[in-house]
């Protein structure tokens, strides 16, 4: 096999196992997204607030 196969089959392995993991694991992934938006809204108020 040519380097880029390889690569290209460990990228689709990566991918099939974490959607995997998804799919087990939604309350992770839901907990994980509301906390990443949460955390990006606290960003932009604090951003506005340093520019007025």
């Amino acid at each position: 096999m040519d380097e880029k196969t390889l690569e290209q089959l460990a990228l689709e392995e990566r991918r099939e196992y974490f959607r995997k993991w998804r799919a087990n694991n939604k309350d992770k992934v839901k907990k994980h997204n509301a906390d990443f938006w949460k955390r990006r809204v606290e960003q932009r108020l604090q951003s506005e607030q340093e520019g007025k």
